[in-house]
């Protein structure tokens, strides 16, 4: 096959022809990359600089052409990574990445079964999940396999199902109840480190995020796995069912439910780990705007209203972002703005709160 040599990063990499367009590609290619991820790596690259002391055991567990793993391991400093993939002509691009970039840490694997390098228990202390698709089938096998207090990376483009397009399709893979609205990024999210969350309690484990988020045609969450069953009690306190009219949402211990549309269960606590926000550097096309938005939603509730959902509701021209915000901090509430929607606030101000400021 003919490869082209690119820069991601800080490092050169032999990739397969592609469209330079952004947005989700197909699968087809026997060779996959996507250009349009290069901002979910660039994020795993500052992540893993915060999180890295220096031997860390690394697992990019569906490599395709070894991107992740390569820049992982020519730009952060940790211990030995294993780039796995199934395919024959994917290994042999893998090799020639590794060569190009001199790297003697870096280990090409090639299993049967993606997923097969997972099963030697304890074996990794990172495990990245980017599959093309949903995460579910693959998340089980990483979380036996991680060791305590490990990290779990998980993408998800599985976004039509977590956001209320095909809800049957939700409900039978991540159990959870999804819904079509100006919220369903954050919902979608929130179902997915809820599979994620149930699924390690399973094993008598906690999973906690410490960096979560929606981008463009993708969710990803950085799950700390830690052992024993209370902390996997305590994760599940967390998960929540949510209740939707046209205007805001309700905790599911409101009475009167009738004509409002359920979502979850779900994960109702933070996104982010404060510690982990504070060392984030900008990498490539992860820039200081997008961290100090992570950090500015940090503790707030979860959920967002949006100006455009506002305006409809009251029969008014959406209201500025500035006006809004200013409105609601006039009544004491605290606001930011979120990173799931430009016309969106996150606030501590209840549904019957807005409607008091909006009235």
């Amino acid at each position: 096959m003919n490869w082209i040599k690119i820069r991601e990063g800080e490092t050169d990499l032999l990739v397969p022809k592609h469209e330079k367009n952004l947005g989700p590609k197909s699968s087809r290619s026997k060779v996959f990359y996507n250009p349009s991820m290069e901002i979910n790596r660039d994020i795993c690259i500052s992540f893993l600089k915060t999180w890295c002391k220096g031997n860390e055991r690394i697992l990019d567990g569906m490599a395709a052409s070894g991107a992740r793993g390569i820049r992982i391991g020519n730009e952060v400093k940790c211990g030995k990574i294993v780039i796995n993939d199934v395919d024959k002509d994917a290994f042999e691009l893998i090799k020639k990445n590794i060569a190009l970039n001199e790297l003697e840490n870096v280990f090409p694997s090639q299993e049967a079964i993606e997923i097969k390098v997972l099963e030697n228990r304890y074996e990794y202390d990172y495990i990245d999940i980017d599959p093309f698709g949903t995460p579910v089938p693959y998340y089980p096998s990483a979380v036996k396999s991680i060791s305590n207090r490990g990290v779990i990376a998980v993408t998800s483009t599985d976004t039509a199902p977590l956001c209320g397009t095909y809800p049957k399709v939700c409900q039978r893979r991540y159990s959870s109840a999804s819904i079509n609205n100006w919220c369903c990024h954050d919902i979608g999210l929130r179902i997915l480190i809820g599979f994620c969350v149930r699924e390690a309690a399973r094993y008598d484990k906690g999973a906690t995020p410490l960096l979560s988020y929606y981008n463009g045609h993708h969710f990803r969450t950085y799950l700390q796995i830690i052992e024993g069953a209370k902390r996997g009690n305590q994760a599940i306190d967390k998960l929540n069912k949510f209740y939707f009219d046209e205007l805001g949402w309700y905790k599911e211990d409101k009475k009167d439910k009738k004509g409002l549309k359920q979502a979850g269960p779900l994960w109702s606590g933070k996104l982010f780990s404060k510690k982990v926000l504070k060392d984030l550097e900008p990498v490539g096309k992860l820039d200081e705007g997008t961290i100090s938005l992570w950090n500015s939603e940090y503790g707030m509730p979860p959920f967002f209203y949006d100006s455009n959902t506002i305006g409809s509701y009251f029969k008014v021209a959406p209201p500025s972002m500035k006006e809004l915000q200013e409105k609601i901090q006039n009544f004491g509430f605290r606001v930011s703005r979120t990173h799931f929607k430009p016309t969106g606030l996150k606030t501590d101000a209840e549904v019957s709160d807005i409607k008091n400021i909006f009235d």
